[in-house]
């Protein structure tokens, strides 16, 4: 392997950690509402690592609303989406909890999976008072993970997990056409987990 492939591959693991970390900080609450510097360079980055064009103009939206008011309408659309027992037309929230397309309910068996995945891990979570199971922890996990080369790990909950929930979460999100900055977040989510499946898949 020549200077330049390992480049390459340096550089790859570096923008998939930083996608991760990314998605994170969208779907946890806590950490979106004082990530607004962090997501201005997070997205300045990985706009140049877009997987396709409609991606390179969803980075290009959330890029203007962060201008216009910071993370004020994103967290408006997250408690939207996923907070409020109600929608408009009668839409459901979309459920972030893997237990929830698992086994129909929340705090079930897949908790306790995601929690002997953790176990084996070099990673500490303890600054997150979410669940381990919910789609933005899962996604905080697979950063560090990535982060500490520890591969087999992120394998294991990508296929368990993630896998799992990115369909019905994607689907969600694109019916609400009242988050329109949550559908730029699904249609680089939906590209982003679909390269992801072909790298875990080898």
């Amino acid at each position: 392997m020549n200077t330049a492939q390992r480049m390459d591959i340096a550089q790859i693991a570096s923008a998939r950690q930083m996608y991760y970390d990314f998605f994170a900080g969208l779907f946890l609450y806590e950490l979106l509402k004082n990530r607004c510097e962090l997501l201005r360079e997070q997205i300045s980055i990985l706009k140049q690592f877009a997987l396709c064009e409609a991606n390179a103009q969803d980075f290009h939206i959330l890029e203007d609303a962060l201008d216009d008011d910071g993370v004020k309408t994103l967290l408006l659309e997250s408690t939207t989406l996923f907070s409020l027992p109600f929608a408009p037309d009668g839409l459901k929230p979309v459920n972030l909890y893997l237990s929830h397309y698992r086994e129909g309910c929340l705090g079930g068996e897949s908790l306790v999976l995601i929690k002997n995945i953790l176990k084996r891990s070099l990673s500490y979570l303890s600054e997150i008072k979410e669940s381990e199971e919910n789609f933005g922890v899962l996604f905080l996990m697979m950063e560090r993970f990535i982060r500490d080369e520890e591969f087999a790990l992120a394998q294991e909950l990508f296929t368990q997990s993630i896998l799992v929930m990115k369909d019905p979460i994607i689907e969600g999100i694109e019916h609400r056409k009242d988050c329109k900055l949550f559908m730029s977040v699904a249609g680089i989510l939906k590209e982003f987990l679909a390269f992801e499946e072909v790298i875990f898949s080898h």
